[in-house]
């Protein structure tokens, strides 16, 4: 009774996976149309941001906000899409589009989140780090150009076949864990998503888990035997929010751009229509709060 519900659901995912890749490979024409339109109205992307939803809004740190005004396109891409009909639509690339500014050199920055699923059933996004070449102040105070050493260690490490241990025992690992611990989680800058990393699964070790979850090794008993509960991330990871964040760009914040641009308009206006008797007393902080305190502090 419960592998015919399991294998029904399994089913029902199946399809859910196809109408995402067929609905990508259909707007994303329109979306690449959307955006040449967007790069003519001014602050866009800056307005859009300041109405993000919670999962993005939250992780937003008052110093952020100055570079993020900075935005000037936005863009998601399932890359591992192929056609309407083959590929891994869970899979997403954000691009992010800047205007020269005082923060950092880069006028574009990419990540790459990659879907994979573990030998004992988690699945989820997991992602290489991304240097960012700051200016003046590093708004992650370190802690990302701490991640892409350790990273590019491991990379070394790896080429030269040491051994985990072997990295666990560097400068950069013991650094790292240690600042992690020290900083708490929600004071991170929203710029951490780049050093997010996410549980360590090869592309091989994915490979083989979805082969035998479709039965092509090993049986569908032995499948329901295994724990796909997630497991803790690694004590180097500097973002934990780093899936929920990603995705709620890719699903949420870039498809709905100009529903969220349209509220930031009319509360603008309703604000300016109401500025001479309105009492800001207890009124939920926008970015542009943010940015006023910030330049407070500062």
């Amino acid at each position: 009774m419960y592998s015919t519900l399991a294998r029904i659901e399994e089913q029902l995912a199946d399809i859910e996976l196809a109408n995402l890749r067929r609905t990508y490979t259909a707007t994303r024409p329109k979306f690449l149309e959307r955006a040449i339109a967007i790069e003519a109205i001014p602050e866009f992307w800056a307005t859009v941001i300041d109405e993000a939803p919670a999962e993005i809004d939250q992780r937003i740190q008052p110093r952020d906000v100055p570079a993020l005004n900075c935005l000037i396109g936005i863009d998601v891409e399932r890359f591992q899409v192929l056609d309407a009909e083959q590929g891994e639509p869970r899979s997403i690339k954000l691009t992010f589009y800047f205007r020269k500014n005082q923060w950092f050199h880069d006028e574009k920055i990419e990540k790459s989140f990659f879907w994979r699923m573990s030998k004992n059933g988690w699945s989820g996004l997991v992602s290489d780090p991304v240097r960012i070449r700051w200016k003046e102040r590093d708004l992650t105070d370190g802690l990302l150009d701490m991640t892409v050493n350790l990273w590019e260690k491991e990379q070394n490490l790896e080429v030269s076949g040491q051994a985990r241990a072997s990295i666990e025992a560097t400068d950069e690992y013991i650094s790292l864990v240690k600042r992690v611990q020290q900083t708490p989680q929600d004071a991170i800058s929203i710029f951490g998503l780049f050093g997010f990393r996410g549980h360590q699964i090869s592309a091989k070790e994915s490979t083989e888990a979805m082969k035998r979850k479709q039965g092509m090794v090993g049986g569908p008993e032995e499948w329901e035997e295994l724990d796909d509960e997630t497991p803790p991330l690694p004590d180097t990871e500097i973002y934990p929010y780093g899936e929920e964040v990603a995705v709620a760009f890719s699903e949420d914040l870039y498809p709905g751009a100009t529903q969220y641009f349209t509220a930031g308009k009319e509360r603008d206006a309703k604000i300016s229509d109401d500025e001479p008797a309105s009492e800001t007393d207890g009124a939920e902080e926008t970015n542009g709060d943010r940015e006023e305190r910030f330049q407070h502090e500062q």
